[in-house]
């Protein structure tokens, strides 16, 4: 298994994570055209070349469930994994695993944990290779300091530190977790105590809503000997981990211009990425779109 992956965020709690030919797709969403163009939605061509796809479903909510997912081709070898409350959504001809706490799944190498939320539905830890990823769903502390109660505070904390408490601790790599501003005071709690508890390697913030200054703002100022912190923003912000070095390093980078229908740029999508691509490593800057030519 290479040690380069590919981290691809598409918008609040969406990301692509490309291990070798594997990849994994959390949360997955779109919008209306004038909020998500369409080349920056991902599509065939980005499945394509890949041996193995799991798509992840952590709850039923507007944020994290779309039917989209279901109108890629059905020949692509994809798995979906939906939280339980989803059961009624999806189409008879698809291969679905339908998912509650504790849970344990391997399909095609790619081993799958599913662990607990403090709100609706599942979080997420997959093993690929030994490349560890956890997208934590709607996990989180969540409290709002000047509202709540202390006792409520309280419950909240007990029922975080428990479920966290039950998720595996071994060498993590890659954690997207919650971090929404609109929980008022101390709302980064709980991404620092996920940072102090699990040590992963690389923690990208999501749910941050329209406030990407929360998550610059976050990746500045939170680094552990442990964890970078890792702010992508931009829709479809792309960057490339080199895991064989420590710290972690950080190539191929940035927020991606998209590419209109008049450009003359060649159109690269996340299949460029794949580990027998002669090009998949070039510090070249890409633009990662779903034009077709």
């Amino acid at each position: 298994m290479s040690s380069i992956i590919t981290v691809s965020f598409f918008r609040q709690s969406s990301f692509a994570v490309a291990v070798g030919k594997t990849l994994l797709i959390f949360s997955y969403r779109e919008l209306p055209e004038d909020e998500m163009p369409l080349n920056s939605r991902m599509s065939d061509q980005d499945l394509a070349g890949f041996g193995n796809i799991l798509v992840f479903v952590p709850r039923n909510s507007a944020e994290h469930y779309d039917d989209t997912i279901f109108s890629w081709k059905p020949s692509f070898p994809i798995t979906y994994f939906l939280s339980s409350d989803l059961k009624d959504a999806a189409p008879k001809d698809r291969k679905v695993h339908f998912v509650k706490e504790n849970d344990e799944i391997n399909i095609a190498g790619v081993s799958v944990r599913v662990c607990g939320s403090t709100d609706a539905g599942v979080s997420f830890l997959a093993n690929v290779g030994g490349v560890r990823v956890f997208h934590a769903g709607d996990l989180n502390l969540w409290h709002w300091r000047e509202e709540n109660t202390p006792q409520a505070i309280a419950r909240a904390e007990a029922d975080f530190y428990a479920t966290v408490k039950s998720i595996p601790h071994d060498d993590l790599d890659i954690c997207m977790f919650p971090l929404d501003p609109n929980q008022g005071g101390f709302y980064d709690a709980g991404a620092n105590h996920i940072i102090m508890a699990l040590k992963p390697r690389v923690f990208f913030p999501m749910h941050w809503g329209r406030r990407a200054e929360i998550a610059n703002d976050y990746a500045r100022r939170m680094h552990t000997r442990h964890t970078t912190v890792y702010a992508l923003t931009g829709m479809r912000e792309t960057v490339q981990i080199d895991l064989s070095q420590d710290p972690p390093a950080f190539f191929n980078s940035g927020r991606e211009r998209l590419a209109g229908p008049e450009s003359k740029e060649k159109v690269v999508t996340l299949g460029t990425y794949l580990e027998d691509n002669p090009f998949a490593e070039t510090d070249l800057p890409v633009n990662l779109t779903n034009e077709k030519k």
